[in-house]
């Protein structure tokens, strides 16, 4: 009976930071639901469809990661006994939460890219590089788990810890390059009301790559599966940042100062940012009798919805307009020529009113 009560204890001692781990995890799960379904609900008010893609990988992020937290605490109370099964149960609900949390970051990435088809070749690219991984862990992971021998346990020591540093690495770059688009494709331009989103961006990076650092940590500990049941807490913690990012490009998006006061000169042929269903296009002639002059105004309209304007799709109409004004007096007439420049860098401001699409 003494050695059955000692080594109760031996275990309950060992459950102690899965238990952690466990609680903050559950509790990242109710704070993070209530932030996923107010954004599904505007969403759905807005488009009056069910499907929206961005939802739907939140949604299934979120459960996801709820039942692995689960799965891996029951394994480690030995309720759930180790087997090929419940390994590759594991590694496919892993394999669900690393790809759609990288894909969410890079739906946010290609709100601000020009060239769309550059962001669904992201998109791929994220999907094929995540995808070798995955496949990596199922021929590696499992084996030695299963302990089918020795090289495999030695292997796994090592790539599975190197693939977290690779998620690591691909979160740095796509905040990163998120970071780069917002400073010269948006503030660079004169759009100064975003300085709070790359700030806080800059600011929030930080603890979504500790999360990364704190999986690698635990791999140390003497128990070589704990650090699993950190796992769904480090995502759940990434996803609530996506959605936190979500709400504030959501108030910067629908804030009062749309466009900062700035002239294009006439080889440019200048861009501003169009937030509302139209432009209103003033012509008027230089004050010194110059006969060529160009002036672009946007006219500002509010926008429909004030719960948010968020990331998803509008029925409105948005277009970027570049206004070229060319005044030739011969006597008779003036004449206007307007062109369109479809790959100007205001279309990126232009999709921040489309995240979900």
């Amino acid at each position: 009976l003494s050695h059955c009560f000692k080594m109760g204890k031996i275990i309950e001692s060992e459950m102690d930071v899965p238990s952690i781990a466990m609680r903050f995890a559950l509790g990242f799960f109710v704070l993070t639901s209530m932030k996923a379904a107010r954004q599904t609900v505007a969403i759905y008010k807005r488009t009056q469809r069910v499907w929206n893609p961005y939802s739907w990988m939140v949604w299934v992020e979120l459960i996801n990661n709820l039942v692995m937290t689960i799965y891996t605490w029951c394994y480690l109370r030995g309720n759930i006994r180790p087997s090929f099964g419940f390994f590759f149960g594991l590694i496919c609900m892993w394999v669900l939460q690393t790809q759609l949390i990288l894909q969410i970051i890079a739906n946010r990435v290609g709100l601000v890219m020009v060239d769309k088809q550059k962001a669904m070749r992201l998109k791929w690219l994220l999907f094929v590089l995540i995808g070798m991984v995955n496949v990596s862990v199922f021929c590696i992971w499992i084996p030695a788990r299963m302990k089918v021998n020795e090289t495999y346990i030695h292997i796994n020591n090592v790539w599975d810890r190197a693939e977290k540093v690779i998620f690591l690495f691909i979160d740095l770059a796509l905040n990163g390059y998120f970071l780069f688009l917002v400073r010269s494709k948006l503030i660079a331009r004169g759009l100064t009301k975003y300085k709070p989103l790359f700030t806080f961006n800059a600011v929030i990076v930080v603890a979504s790559l500790a999360m990364d650092v704190l999986i690698v940590g635990m791999m140390s500990l003497p128990n070589t599966f704990v650090y699993v049941q950190f796992h769904p807490l480090a995502y759940l913690v990434k996803l609530n940042i996506e959605l936190s990012m979500a709400d504030l490009i959501s108030k910067v998006v629908r804030g009062s100062d749309r466009t900062d006061a700035f002239h294009s000169d006439s080889r440019s042929g200048g861009t501003t940012e169009l937030t509302s269903h139209g432009i209103s296009k003033h012509r008027s002639e230089h004050p010194l009798g110059n006969p060529t002059t160009q002036h672009v105004f946007a006219s500002k309209a509010e926008p429909r919805d004030n719960d948010s304007i968020s990331l998803e799709e509008q029925n409105g109409i948005i277009k970027t307009v570049a206004t070229t004004i060319v005044l030739e007096s011969d006597g008779r007439h003036d004449r206007d020529v307007d062109k369109d420049d479809g790959r100007s860098t205001s279309s990126s401001t232009a999709e921040l009113h489309h995240y979900g699409r």
